[in-house]
């Protein structure tokens, strides 16, 4: 069940976007504000999963909101909602890090069905907007786990796949670089146990670190090591984050979430 706060100045907008978020999928209404001031208060005691939020507010307006918000939870969806199909609108909002745009007088219905189900699968615009910035990213998310305990893998594969995004997994190291080297494959992020026969995690990363589409994207290590040395190795090799195994499956999603 996705935990949803909506900032909307007008209450009877807000009671119908209620109403069809019920009907669209496993919601709950945690929190409601008329303004980006009552929210960013409502985020020091909440914590959404999504966030409708409209534009035009008293107050604190939908772009600075988002902004403020992002900052201190990278990780959080926000989406869009306005009145204006306006180009000027819409950019700012997506520079900030918004998550989709949402025109309030289409039928946003499937959309919202989808977004409840894979908040961070793509980029969200409503289908009869007449702009619609970097069409390219909207995209569902590419992952590639590199894992030699097949139970491991099993259980993120599905967790990742559920949340809605396209993964690949594989238990060997040489055969992972291959496929991320394939011309064929561009993945957003990369998910790589330490630990595993014939190359280890930091040095898997430091083959994928030299292939010139890889060179920014996040890559996570996966351990259960706690040594400040292999930890500095995978820094060094170029890891941009380290999940400590076992873990919480939910802290797990967060974690690539925000690093996406």
């Amino acid at each position: 069940m996705k935990k949803v706060i909506l900032v909307e100045d007008k209450v009877v907008f807000r009671k119908s976007l209620i109403e069809t978020l019920k009907t669209a999928g496993e919601v709950e209404i945690i929190g409601e504000a008329s303004n980006g001031e009552e929210f960013l208060e409502l985020l020091t005691s909440k914590q959404p999963d999504i966030v409708f939020m409209d534009i035009e507010m008293p107050l604190m307006d939908g772009i600075e909101a988002t902004k403020k918000a992002l900052a201190k939870y990278p990780g959080l969806v926000i989406i869009g909602l306005s009145m204006y199909d306006n180009e000027s609108y819409i950019e700012k909002l997506m520079e900030v890090g918004a998550r989709g745009y949402l025109l309030k007088e289409s039928d946003n219905y499937e959309m919202l069905k989808t977004i409840l189900k894979y908040p961070q699968a793509e980029i969200f615009f409503s289908e009869d907007l007449s702009y619609k910035p970097d069409i390219s990213k909207n995209k569902i998310k590419k992952l590639l786990i590199v894992d030699d305990f097949e139970t491991n893998v099993i259980v993120m594969k599905s967790s990742l796949t559920t949340a809605g995004f396209k993964v690949i997994a594989s238990s060997n190291p040489q055969e992972a670089y291959e496929i991320a080297a394939a011309n064929e494959n561009n993945f957003d992020l990369i998910i790589v146990d330490y630990r595993m026969p014939v190359m280890n995690g930091a040095e898997l990363v430091t083959k994928l670190r030299r292939l010139p589409k890889y060179k920014k994207i996040p890559i996570l290590m996966l351990s259960s090591e706690t040594d400040r040395e292999k930890k500095m190795e995978a820094k060094k090799a170029g890891a941009t984050g380290w999940i400590k195994k076992p873990f919480q499956l939910d802290k797990f999603k967060k974690i690539v979430e925000t690093a996406l």
